[in-house]
């Protein structure tokens, strides 16, 4: 890294304090050859639990009642209440550390205290596998996971038992579930990981469910959230989200056939291979005979057509759609200028970051499907085009005296730079790079970039993103930079503010197609962190 940009990375590190690259934010000083080593520093990276003060996180020391339910809350993304007259427990009162978590958990129904008269908590205490088993099993409930039982039935619950044959705790080599001893820190840790992972299956399965409710028999589907628009560009993003699950791959190929159905040959600029956005008015699909953009409507087109194939493996559909998708491949390189950027559209010539990144990725995609028909010389040609962009992007959109990217060019190469105060379109444009493939989370320029988000919208995990839409997508790009807190954090306000609340506006389908990319992203880095 160059020393200039050494020190402005230190200094934005120093100033705003905001985010540091993962693996200093997850050195805990004695679990270097723990046999919990990965899950534990995936706990502390998602900010789930934190080391002691002098650095250490003693795995091997049993876990109180109140440090398991504070993992506990924050894992399980448990609404912290307001501070109340009285505290529920008289040796948990306001000012202790655990008491927001406790009095979250008491809301939440996950501590019972129906039977405690004494209402004593015992925060300090050892947590016993028995006591463990039904905060976790309430919590499961709670959030009505599937094969949970229903505690409205006021049945009593063997918890332990429910859990093991869960796969949530797996008992000693002997087979016995010692519901009397207690829990490590990092036998904890492993627990609330496999408890996280289900959560987060379950938000994804039932925003998939939403987004495939929304899609019209037809295959289009709009932006819902209580507007009717039908824009192919977000179309292209939402059906990306169902990629995942084969229940949903006839949904994505249906809205693929509808797509490519309604392409221009031409529009009215005279490209073929274009769509129009539309618009429903009283059940009639109207065209609006024009579009935002026509580089990303082609770019991301590509890509969902690839991710249909990755992901079912129809190579038939392709070939039988080849005319077609040849022809929005050639709506990128018609707009592709000297510099190997493309233009918004033909009567738009602004270079934008975040369209030419989408145009990278989608013609890499593009490649990729040449190359699986057997076009090996025509794959060639488009990932060279698609080379272009990137080194277009290296070359001409990063800013050395900003250390960040700037946001657009103009006719004449002038840079459109990050402004304080506005975060869109410049700050949000930063983590386009590294989300599309331009560039390893691990390079420089993406290091710099996040930071300058940091920087210029510092609460974005709080949804203070100054912009009248959530843009999910910065969850999604914060995993991919191992950001795992604030992209976890950012979720449950998602889901507290936006889906809890009926998604209405500014929530729609591509929204909700972010959130569910995230959850995905932040699954799988928990299941690559199990041993």
């Amino acid at each position: 890294m160059r020393v200039k940009e050494i020190i402005l990375l230190i200094t934005a590190i120093f100033l705003y304090g905001s985010w540091i690259p993962c693996a200093q934010a997850t050195t805990a000083g004695d679990i270097e050859n723990h046999w919990a080593k990965r899950e534990i520093e995936t706990v502390l990276n998602f900010g789930i639990s934190a080391n002691y003060p002098d650095g250490t996180f003693e795995s091997d020391q049993m876990i109180t009642r109140a440090e398991f339910i504070k993992m506990l809350v924050t894992a399980g993304w448990i609404k912290i209440p307001e501070k109340k007259e009285q505290s529920t427990f008289k040796d948990v009162g306001r000012e202790h550390w655990a008491y927001p978590y406790v009095e979250a958990a008491v809301d939440a129904g996950i501590v019972t205290i129906a039977e405690n008269i004494e209402r004593f908590f015992d925060p300090d205490r050892a947590v016993t596998r028995t006591e463990m088993a039904a905060l976790v099993g309430r919590l499961m409930a709670v959030e009505h996971l599937p094969g949970v039982p229903n505690t409205a039935d006021n049945l009593p619950i063997n918890w332990l038992d429910v859990l093991k044959e869960d796969g949530m705790i797996l008992g000693y080599p002997d087979g016995k579930l010692e519901g009397s001893r207690g829990l490590t820190r990092a036998e904890a840790c492993v627990i609330i990981l496999r408890l996280k992972e289900q959560l987060l299956e379950e938000q994804i399965r039932r925003e998939r469910q939403w987004i495939s409710n929304a899609q019209s028999k037809d295959g289009y589907i709009a932006l819902a959230g209580g507007r009717q628009d039908i824009i192919p560009y977000f179309g292209n993003l939402t059906e990306m989200a169902q990629l995942g699950q084969p229940e949903y791959l006839g949904g994505v190929k249906k809205y693929l056939e509808w797509t490519l159905s309604n392409l221009n040959y031409p529009d009215s600029w005279g490209l073929n291979g274009t769509i129009y956005d539309r618009r429903l008015t009283n059940g009639v699909i109207q065209s609006v005979y024009s579009y935002d953009s026509a580089d990303s409507y082609a770019a991301t087109l590509l890509s969902l057509a690839a991710g249909y194939y990755r992901s079912s493996g129809d190579i038939t559909f392709i070939r039988a759609h080849y005319g077609d998708l040849s022809a929005v491949s050639e709506v990128v390189i018609k707009l592709q200028d000297a510099d190997g950027l493309t233009w918004a559209k033909p009567d738009l010539h602004i270079k934008y970051l975040m369209d030419n990144c989408e145009c990278y990725r989608g013609l890499k995609d593009w490649s990729f499907l040449l190359a699986e028909m057997g076009f090996k010389e025509r794959s060639g040609l488009y990932d060279s085009k698609a080379e272009l962009i990137k080194d277009g992007i290296l070359n001409c959109f990063w800013n050395e005296d900003t250390a960040c990217f700037a946001w657009a060019l103009d006719q004449d190469g002038g840079k459109s730079l990050t402004q304080q105060g506005q975060a869109y379109p410049g700050f949000f444009a930063q983590i386009y790079p590294v989300t599309y493939g331009v560039i390893s989370p691990a390079s420089e320029e993406a290091l710099l970039a996040y930071q300058k988000l940091n920087e210029g919208v510092p609460n974005w995990a709080e949804l203070e993103v100054r912009d009248p839409f959530p843009w999910v997508i910065l969850s999604y790009a914060a995993v991919i930079m191992d950001d795992l807190s604030n992209a976890d954090r950012f979720l449950q306000n998602c889901r507290s503010t936006y889906i809890l609340n009926g998604r209405y506006y500014p929530w729609s389908t591509f929204e909700d197609a972010f959130y569910i990319r995230t959850c995905d992203a932040l699954k799988k880095n928990i299941r690559a962190g199990f041993n």
